[in-house]
């Protein structure tokens, strides 16, 4: 390939109907020449005496070599059998004189769209999402609350935790739910703790008397 031939080059030499390119490798000489004309590009290589005939003629370098299809391995199925899967290539497969940009390491590339397909995706997007927000609002699909709002009487037990005026009251108390304590009520002592506290307050009547002095 004249790639691998264009180092060290001497001279080269230009005629109307051919061009000579002589060039110098180590413990090598080779000369290459390419007629061209209407219909074909060839080289001839003196080293073997063979015509070679270019497959490209836009593209001399590549001589007899034919570039396989343009095609991006990001484009190629994910889930075909490769020989080597994470580059999506197989052994002994041709590569491409531009394989460094057709590789799967190469620049994401973007299949781009006109305006009014993009304008168009966006509103089936968008009239989906509302569609189904419409359905789930007009037969209220959403779900209740699995447990009840809680709820503490007194104030949120205001005066329990601290407080001392309805000002300060905000600060201490525990997020009462007002509204289901007035449809539901607060729950009478339990017996057990009025009997207890009452035979505290009579085992202890001179004590909580004197004390109260």
């Amino acid at each position: 390939m004249l790639s691998k031939l264009g180092l060290r080059t001497l001279r080269s030499t230009v005629s109307p109907s051919s061009r000579v390119i002589v060039s110098s490798l180590p413990r090598t000489s080779v000369i290459r020449s390419y007629a061209t004309s209407n219909t074909k590009a060839t080289i001839y290589d003196q080293t073997n005496g063979q015509t070679i005939e270019l497959a490209d003629p836009e593209h001399p370098e590549l001589a007899d070599y034919k570039n396989p299809p343009y095609i991006l391995k990001q484009t190629l199925d994910p889930y075909a059998k490769y020989d080597d899967p994470q580059n999506r290539r197989n052994k002994n497969e041709p590569l491409h004189s531009e394989e460094d940009m057709l590789d799967m390491w190469s620049p994401d590339y973007f299949d781009f769209v006109s305006d009014s397909t993009a304008v168009k995706h966006n509103l089936v997007f968008f009239g989906l999402i509302g569609g189904i927000a419409g359905v789930i609002a007009y037969f209220q699909l959403n779900p209740e609350k699995p447990a009840m709002i809680r709820s503490f009487p007194y104030n949120g037990l205001a005066d329990a935790l601290g407080a001392t005026s309805e000002e300060n009251a905000p600060f201490y108390q525990n997020r009462p739910d007002l509204t289901a304590e007035k449809e539901c009520g607060i729950l009478p002592a339990d017996e057990d703790i009025v009997n207890n506290r009452k035979a505290y307050e009579s085992a202890n009547a001179d004590f909580i008397n004197t004390g109260s002095a």
